[in-house]
Parts: C-alpha cells; sequence; structure tokens
C-alpha cells in the first residue's frame, strides 16, 4: 500500500505528519488483520488548518446539496428541509471542532481520505499523547478499510440531506461505522498497549474550552450512543463471525435501523431470508 502524507497545517505541526505516517505504516496491517478489509491501495493522510477544513466542508456539502436538488428534485418544502439539515451540520461543526481532531473524508469523490485537524488535537491535549494517536489513526483507517469495502457506498449512501427521498429515513449507518470503527481500535490498541485506549475523558491538558464542550450534553449523548453502538457491534460480531457481519459492506441492508436498540434486533437481519 501506498501511504501519502499532506501536511497543510502550517510549519509549526511539520513534525507531526511524520508521526502521524509512522503511526499508520504500523497501524495499517493491525487494521486489514482485525477487520478482515482492505485498506486502498493510496492511504492519503492530511493534517490541515480548522478554517480550511471548514471551508473544505462548506464546498462539499453545498455540492452535495446542488447534485441532490438536480437529481431528485424535492418540493420547495423538501429543499427548505434539506437546506436546513446543511446549516446544521455546518453550525455543529463551528462549535464542536475542538473535539473533532480526525475525520476520514471524501472531500474530493473517489478520493477518501484521513484528515488530522492538529489545532484540535491540542485543545484535547493529545498532540504528543503516542496511544491517543495511535487509536486515532486506527479508527480513522478503518473506517477507510469500510469505504473500500463498500466501494464507497458506505460512506456516500447515508450522505445525504434528502433521506426520505433516498429511502433510508431510519437506518442507522452511524452506529455501523462509528461502532465497528470504535470496536477496531480497541482491538488495535488492546494488542499494542495491553489495554484498550480510551478517549471518553478529557486529557489532564485538555483546554477549557474543550472541557466545556465535552461536557456538554449533546457532546455526552453522543458519547453514550458510541458506547451502545460499539458495544453492539462487538456481541454482533461474537454471534455472527467476522466474515459473516462483513457482508455488510456490500449489502447495505443489513445495515441497522435507528428502532434496533438491541443487539437481537440487528442480528435478524444476518439470518436467511
Amino acid at each position: 500500500m501506498n501511504l501519502v502524507v499532506r501536511r497543510e497545517a502550517g510549519s509549526e505541526f511539520g513534525d507531526l505528519g511524520h508521526r502521524l505516517a509512522a503511526i499508520c505504516a504500523e497501524t495499517a496491517p493491525l487494521v486489514e488483520q482485525v477487520t478482515d478489509l482492505s485498506l486502498p491501495d493510496q492511504m492519503v493522510i492530511r493534517t490541515m488548518t480548522v478554517p480550511d477544513w471548514q471551508q473544505a466542508h462548506r464546498q462539499r456539502t453545498a455540492q452535495r446539496l446542488f447534485a441532490e436538488f438536480e437529481e431528485l428534485r424535492p418540493t420547495n418544502d423538501e429543499r427548505h428541509q434539506a437546506g436546513e439539515r446543511r446549516k446544521g451540520l455546518l453550525k455543529f461543526q463551528r462549535k464542536f471542532w475542538p473535539t473533532m481532531p480526525a475525520e476520514s473524508v471524501e472531500f474530493v469523490p473517489g478520493c477518501p481520505e484521513l484528515v488530522i485537524l492538529p489545532e484540535a488535537l491540542r485543545h484535547a491535549g493529545w498532540l504528543d499523547d503516542n496511544p491517543a494517536l495511535y487509536k486515532i489513526c486506527a479508527h480513522g483507517l478503518t473506517r477507510l478499510a469500510q469505504y473500500a469495502a463498500s466501494s464507497g457506498q458506505v460512506w456516500r449512501v447515508p450522505d445525504t440531506y434528502l433521506p426520505q427521498l433516498r429511502g433510508i429515513p431510519g437506518r442507522d449507518f452511524g452506529a455501523l461505522v462509528e461502532g465497528h470503527a470504535y470496536w477496531a481500535d480497541q482491538q488495535i490498541t488492546s494488542a499494542l498497549f495491553g489495554s484498550p485506549v480510551s478517549t471518553d475523558e478529557p486529557s489532564a491538558c485538555a483546554s477549557v474550552r474543550y472541557r466545556a464542550l465535552h461536557a456538554s450534553a449533546l457532546w455526552m449523548a453522543g458519547v453514550a450512543g458510541q458506547r451502545t453502538a460499539t458495544a453492539t457491534v462487538a456481541q454482533l460480531i461474537h454471534l455472527e463471525g467476522l466474515g459473516s457481519f462483513n457482508r455488510v459492506w456490500k449489502d447495505l441492508t443489513l445495515a441497522p435501523l435507528v428502532s434496533d436498540t438491541a443487539v437481537d434486533a440487528w442480528h435478524k437481519r444476518f439470518q436467511p431470508r
């Protein structure tokens, strides 16, 4: 595999790119071993400034919104709802970016990459925290493996502002991809450090701003959902076996519904029809 590191966060964080490259090179084989999924032939790791990252999201979401309007021809009410969903996403990113140090994203169609925000790492107190960086890279690379296994569909299908017109309302892709990625990074950091590395609690070096955002009801609800999704994925893999579970990347009808609050409900989707 070819690992490409693009350092676009300024000279202050130049060394971080080299450290991330080394961590990803060590972590990538473990991702494939743990998930039984192959990573893309070329993996791109990019450090970005927060303003550049925000601008990239504004451009990507605007392009996506326009493309969906052209393809799906929504009503005026549906257009308004879609626009409000986009505004909500961008508003969330503007407020919570210090808690979002890494993201696996497709800013350019067909070019998935792991984007790192060094400023967010600094707010979280993780710039010099090697175990945390290994967890972040293991998580992000797992998301790239999901992309490769599904030919990008597990990212693109839920990337919509008109879920009702796509026929996917109620489908919980977030629980699938994030639960699986957290499950994988727990396995990988356990192998590397003897126990799972957790970033659920703020670092002693975290900024006041990070701590305030982390303590918010919205963020804590997200953490609770992530823990539930991780445990559910772990249970389903135990019940179904990893090979069978991985069918989900080719058949997205196996993804859970929001109403699948217990593993048994999700497990039924894997049974012969």
